[in-house]
């Protein structure tokens, strides 16, 4: 049974699954996530998530099949692809071996995936560049979920686009003419115009900045790209915040800062080579204190974050930057008493030296 907002449902049997053993992982994912349990009856558990509802049913032929429901096909192909890729981490045979009750034919491209062509790239202060995208229907990407997969053809050859698996998850193509498949914050998004536009961080080496530099000269090779998505958080509704950002997530900080209600109060960290040379536009609450930091000058993001932790016992805690500072104000705001649900702290890199 699912909500008449989610009329898209289907199931997938779980060979050689235990019910007992799914229901105790999957309450214990939603506890840690603070996603609320609608319900949890005999042989049934329903747990309710920001893009739908996942859950567990009686299978076909199986003891226990995995169940997803949502509001339209797109977002029913995003909870399917997310609970294979669960089933990987914990039970890989079971996950090539699931096959959903409807859905996309195999071979097929992806519900969520579009075409798009380069419209403009210009640059955004010295250190990023504005890249507007153009396609047919870009009316999905609104404030629910504010990041996409930018699937870049390689430089050199005929590109080879993702697919969907018989498990119903996206099949990624290798060799050559795999794409490079990054993920971005949607920063503007106009319907009418069929226009969207991401701010890309200019580094040395990065595939995506040369890609975004090459068009900029003149290079139209690459010009028409994919677009998978929207995916991951949305806008915060927050009466108060801590937020914290080095380069590689200043976009989706600017995105979710003009969001917030205007009485908003807090404090944000954004920790750039240089400080506020960077020339990043941000604008947020009149309430929120902006603060640069600059790594030339020995600033540290993460040891800004823990020290104005303890000033944020009400907050809600947002965090993008390096995957080990990410995990030390996790685990911080843990001890503090801070909830699973107020806490959105996400590791974009890795530190080389894993320091």
């Amino acid at each position: 049974m699912t909500s008449p907002e989610l009329p898209f449902v289907a199931k997938a049997d779980l060979p050689g699954v235990a019910f007992s053993a799914m229901r105790q992982m999957l309450l214990s994912q939603a506890k840690a996530a603070d996603l609320q349990v609608i319900e949890d009856a005999h042989r049934t558990l329903r747990v309710q998530t920001a893009h739908g509802i996942i859950g567990l049913r009686p299978g076909n032929t199986t003891e226990v099949a995995g169940m997803v429901a949502a509001a339209d096909e797109r977002w029913l192909f995003v909870m399917k692809t997310a609970v294979v890729d669960q089933m990987r981490h914990v039970m890989p045979n079971v996950a090539e071996q699931m096959r959903w009750s409807n859905g996309p034919a195999e071979g097929s491209l992806p519900p969520n995936f579009m075409f798009m062509q380069v419209r403009d790239v210009v640059a955004l202060g010295p250190d990023f560049l504005r890249v507007t995208l153009q396609g047919e229907d870009v009316s999905r990407h609104g404030d629910a979920a504010i990041h996409f997969r930018l699937v870049q053809p390689p430089e050199g050859a005929d590109a080879i686009w993702p697919s969907v698996a018989a498990n119903g998850s996206i099949s990624w193509p290798e060799g050559p003419g795999a794409p490079h498949r990054p993920v971005y914050t949607t920063r503007y998004v106009d319907p009418s115009a069929g226009t969207l536009v991401t701010d890309v961080y200019v580094h040395e080496g990065g595939r995506t900045t040369t890609w975004a530099q090459q068009f900029m000269a003149g290079d139209r090779a690459r010009r028409v790209i994919g677009v998978i998505g929207p995916s991951g958080g949305g806008l915060m509704e927050a009466d108060q915040v801590l937020m914290a950002a080095d380069e590689t997530g200043f976009p989706a900080a600017a995105r979710i800062l003009e969001g917030l209600p205007t009485h908003t109060k807090g404090e944000v960290f954004l920790e750039a080579a240089n400080g506020a040379a960077c020339a990043y536009p941000v604008s947020a609450p009149k309430g929120v204190i902006l603060k640069w930091l600059a790594r030339s000058g020995g600033d540290c993001l993460a040891g800004a974050a823990l020290a104005a932790l303890p000033r944020h016992g009400g907050s809600k805690i947002w965090f993008a930057g390096e995957r080990g500072q990410a995990t030390k104000l996790r685990e911080a705001a843990k001890v503090g008493g801070h909830a699973p649900g107020d806490l959105r702290i996400s590791g974009f890199w890795t530190q080389p030296d894993g320091r």
